[in-house]
């Protein structure tokens, strides 16, 4: 049996029909965008199980327990970039060594701060702290006053969350950084009388 040759014209007929059915799936796929009718994108745009308690969690926080995180961030951030000005700055060895106890503490506690947030289903930037403007000249006598300042603003804040918060992890994480804000306190106290 001889084999049929197929003309150059059916086969021109066979990859236009091929053609139009690949541009036809093409715009069918375009338009068919709904996640229901494609297992992978469903799974992918589900939220997941500690997306959604994050989020429910966030929800539950009062505004005081996030004005309070918020807060306690802000000033934290704003204790470690003093610190590193006074251990750069600082005209005594005291105040440098006050100022590198600072940065280290309120680092560690940005740090635990950040994650308890993150927990909560809020996010809080620790990154970009600035210090304030301290008079050379009078370099010490200056950052060690604002430290006293802060640290008794600060102290009553935190025995307030501590014991009125409405979170108890929040409550919890106040109460374990009081001792610290309180020594930081009295090494500050020390040295203003020295």
């Amino acid at each position: 049996m001889k084999p049929k040759s197929i003309s150059i014209p059916a086969i021109a007929i066979l990859a236009v029909a091929a053609g139009s059915l690949c541009i036809i799936g093409a715009v069918r796929a375009q338009e068919d965008t709904g996640i229901g009718s494609n297992p992978h994108l469903r799974a992918k745009s589900a939220p997941t199980q500690s997306a959604q308690s994050a989020q429910s969690i966030a929800v539950k926080l009062s505004d005081k327990d996030r004005k309070f995180i918020q807060d306690a961030a802000n000033g934290g951030v704003a204790e470690v970039a003093d610190g590193k000005l006074a251990e750069e700055d600082g005209q005594s060895a005291e105040v440098k060594k006050i100022g590198a106890r600072m940065v280290a503490d309120h680092s560690k506690a940005n740090n635990e701060l950040v994650e308890l947030a993150k927990k909560k289903g809020l996010s809080i930037d620790t990154s970009k702290g600035k210090s304030r403007n301290f008079n050379k000249a009078n370099f010490d006598r200056q950052y060690l006053a604002s430290m006293e300042r802060d640290h008794e603003t600060d102290i009553k804040v935190f025995e307030k969350e501590a014991s009125s918060g409405d979170d108890a992890d929040i409550k919890k994480w106040a109460a374990k950084t009081l001792p610290t804000l309180k020594q930081h306190l009295a090494m500050v106290e020390d040295a203003m009388k020295k």
